[in-house]
């Protein structure tokens, strides 16, 4: 191994001592808002998981006699109680399950950064020591399993495995469906026709799963809406509809419509800046990081536009970074030098931003909430940084997927 190679492994044992250490000391508490205990969006399918396995019909009001049950229904799809449980393997979910993922995910981000200089290492740094991660962490929140699922197909090269887990991810999360994205880009010498043979293969079987456990998906989608974020710890394009309704008490559908449309020209403004400084030559669709950076903006972009998805979801940006530093360094552009700045910058305003959403309480007058005016301040700037970031990788997102398309042609052409 070379001295680089050393390092970084040294540093992601650092990494992961401090992020451990940070996780069970009271330092934790100043940073985001502790769970009543460690883990416990991990323990909460856990508990599904014991009932069922005790005989209890997870679909049924009857559910709330399960000892294990702690009031929160069951949000995943039918296909999750796949997962093998028993006394045994429970021991070894809740002692050994949460640390391997953590060990496993900063060593994911360290490896897939491959950090060389010092603004590198301090992304890496950024990207972990951050308060929407350090939530996703201490929560355990079935996200952080979610991102190791894209780095792992990206990689992998058994691609039966990926569609299964794909599969699998999809029918009991939903969202994870946008990384189907990756059987088109997983093999370089499959023809687009197989792909989309096999594409169509998992809709149907898809389909025939539904068919089998509708109720079931029903009762998911009924609860989804319990998932959604408000406006403490908020990553979505709704945060300044959400804003400018509260202020001035505005119709939201309208805001939301206004600002879909200014983010839609805001997006086309950084398609046509990037559009003509990079991409007049061959993307090289094929690379990890190039892979890398689809699955997470499509996740990132997608999840932004249409749900209100708490903030540790942007976990899935930390996989457009390889992507967006090397290309940095391809190019040394002010445009990408700009983005890269904006989320070391957003990271570093997190720590405020969580500060205040900790200690800023809810108060109500006369059954109506109201916000202090430093929460709103918070809450807008990362609503404008996150709309402006969002709109930029949106842009690259659909050069990137014009440019695959256009290899294609070529290379059908060529044939």
């Amino acid at each position: 191994m070379s001295y680089k190679n050393y390092l970084n492994f040294f540093v992601s044992i650092v990494i992961i001592f401090l992020l451990i250490f940070l996780l069970h000391s009271s330092l934790i508490s100043k940073i985001i808002w502790k769970g009543e205990y460690l883990f416990g969006d991990f323990k909460i399918p856990l508990n599904w998981l014991k009932c069922n396995h005790l005989g209890f019909d997870l679909y049924k009001e009857s559910i709330k006699t399960c000892p294990n049950f702690d009031g929160v229904s069951f949000a995943y799809g039918h296909i999750f109680l796949i997962i093998p449980f028993n006394n045994l393997v429970e021991i070894f979910y809740v002692n050994y399950v949460p640390y391997l993922i953590i060990i496993t995910f900063v060593f994911s981000i360290v490896t897939i950064i491959n950090p060389q200089t010092k603004f590198e290492y301090i992304v890496v740094l950024l990207c972990v020591f951050n308060p929407s991660t350090i939530l996703l962490i201490e929560r355990m929140n079935v996200d952080i399993f979610i991102f190791l699922i894209s780095i792992f197909i990206t990689f992998n090269r058994l691609y039966f495995l990926n569609w299964f887990i794909i599969f699998f991810a999809t029918f009991t999360k939903v969202y994870p469906a946008i990384l189907s994205i990756n059987i088109l880009i997983e093999n370089k010498n499959r023809i687009f026709k197989k792909n989309i043979f096999i594409i169509l293969s998992m809709i149907i079987a898809g389909l025939l799963y539904l068919f089998f456990h509708l109720n079931e998906y029903f009762f998911l989608l009924e609860n989804l809406g319990a998932t959604k974020a408000g406006y403490h710890y908020l990553f979505s394009l709704n945060t300044l509809p959400k804003i400018f309704k509260y202020i001035l008490n505005f119709n939201y559908i309208l805001l939301i419509l206004f600002f879909y449309l200014i983010f839609f020209f805001l997006t086309k403004f950084f398609y046509s800046k990037l559009k003509n400084r990079f991409f007049k030559n061959t993307i090289n669709i094929y690379c990890y990081k190039t892979k890398l950076f689809i699955l997470g903006a499509y996740v990132s972009f997608v999840c932004f536009l249409i749900f209100s998805n708490y903030f540790y979801r942007e976990v899935f940006l930390i996989l457009t970074l390889p992507y967006l530093l090397s290309l940095f360094k391809l190019h040394n552009d002010n445009l990408l030098k700009y983005q890269l700045n904006l989320i070391v910058l957003k990271y570093l305003f997190l720590y405020l931003y969580s500060y205040i959403n900790i200690h800023d309480g809810i108060v109500h007058i006369d059954g109506i909430r109201h916000f202090s005016n430093k929460f709103l301040l918070a809450i807008s700037i990362k609503g404008f940084i996150d709309f402006i970031s969002m709109s930029f990788l949106g842009a690259l997102l659909i050069l990137i997927t014009i440019g695959f398309f256009n290899e294609f042609k070529r290379a059908k052409l060529s044939n």
